[in-house]
């Protein structure tokens, strides 16, 4: 992780009064410590309704045979040709919460624990970190496009606030690590760490196909053509790898209705039965509430630096946007992905207001 920690550090002092070497790095390395140990707390609080709480198949995450069944397939080892499309190429999560251990036996006492209430423990502890993991990401997304260290952590409390995080961060889907990963190929790219992009793009395509969204970014940042090239061939390889996994290894099978033409239809039914548009307005905006205004001027502010990396960022606001209508899916969660632009839009308007700057170049 050192290159995307590099550059984090104070400027090097001189030494102490006794004229001991000092070492600029400790304090950042204590206060990321500190912010690792209160994004896990807020993550664990997230994670735990869920995980407690709920009944596994909770019908408003699809039941045992939608969303939620497909993931616990995988999670328990079933063949992935048993498991629906899309659902059967987001191994990470199900994998991952595999391999977490179990709790002391001497403290499931205290809980009320059977067969499910395990796979959801599984599931909610891996969703933990990745939660924690995208909160840290996050923050330094922030200092990369210019903002304070305190206005990336008001961008952490913004992501662990909103909508789809609250409700479905925790749950046993994918959507904790599709934040994580897509955030690390995104700091990659601002900081050119073309090992680090890589990393995002192969394992984060298995966490979910929302990794493809680092592409556009790369080629909407305004890189001189030449580093442009060399990030786009840093993620050809998870890209390589997905599209094998995908089209050689397991295609076909049963899967959830899918393609263009499928969600056309299903885009003009709607618009001719009921109040679409009106729930187009309702379930976008919840995905970030307020946020989406404060974004919007935000974007505005910035209008007159058409080179900045978050107003080249802000292209992926229309594209994610548009990506509900193509693919079929519910608004809320996938207009989420918007929010490594969305909240550091929002944090130019509220940047001043916390004493902070506007980030720098802007």
């Amino acid at each position: 992780m050192r290159d995307l920690w590099s550059g984090l550090a104070p400027a090097r002092s001189p030494g102490d009064p006794q004229g001991r070497p000092s070492d600029p790095a400790r304090p950042r390395r204590a206060l990321w410590t500190a912010l690792a140990l209160v994004f896990l707390w807020a993550s664990a609080a997230l994670v735990y309704p869920p995980m407690s709480k709920y009944p596994l198949y909770e019908p408003g995450l699809g039941g045992a045979e939608g969303d939620v069944g497909q993931y616990v397939k995988i999670y328990q080892g079933r063949p992935l040709m048993e498991v629906a499309r899309p659902f059967r190429y987001r191994v990470f999560t199900p994998v991952l919460a595999r391999a977490i251990p179990l709790v002391p036996r001497s403290l499931l006492r205290y809980f009320d624990v059977g067969p499910e209430k395990l796979i959801q423990y599984h599931f909610g502890m891996a969703n933990l970190l990745g939660l924690a993991l995208s909160g840290l990401l996050l923050v330094m997304l922030c200092e990369a496009l210019g903002f304070a260290l305190h206005e990336g952590v008001l961008a952490a409390f913004l992501f662990y606030t909103a909508f789809p995080v609250v409700n479905f961060g925790g749950t046993p889907l994918d959507e904790a690590w599709a934040y994580a990963f897509l955030l690390l190929g995104l700091v990659a790219a601002l900081r050119g760490s073309l090992p680090w992009l890589a990393a995002a793009s192969v394992v984060g395509m298995l966490a979910k196909e929302t990794t493809l969204l680092i592409v556009p970014a790369v080629l909407v940042l305004a890189d001189p053509l030449r580093l442009k090239v060399r990030k786009l061939l840093a993620l050809l390889p998870g890209l390589a790898l997905y599209a094998a996994f995908r089209f050689v290894l397991y295609p076909g099978g049963y899967g959830f209705p899918s393609g263009l033409r499928n969600s056309v239809e299903n885009l003009v039914w709607r618009l001719a039965h009921g109040p679409y548009l009106w729930w187009i307005l309702f379930a976008g905006g919840t995905a970030f509430g307020a946020v989406w205004l404060l974004a919007a001027l935000g974007a505005w502010r910035l209008r007159h630096a058409p080179r900045h990396p978050l107003f080249r960022l802000a292209w992926l606001v229309p594209l994610v946007m548009l990506t509900p209508f193509v693919i079929g899916s519910e608004i809320a969660r996938i207009w989420f992905y918007a929010f490594p632009a969305v909240i550091p839009l929002a944090l130019v308007v509220l940047g001043p207001l916390v004493g902070g700057p506007r980030p720098r170049n802007a």
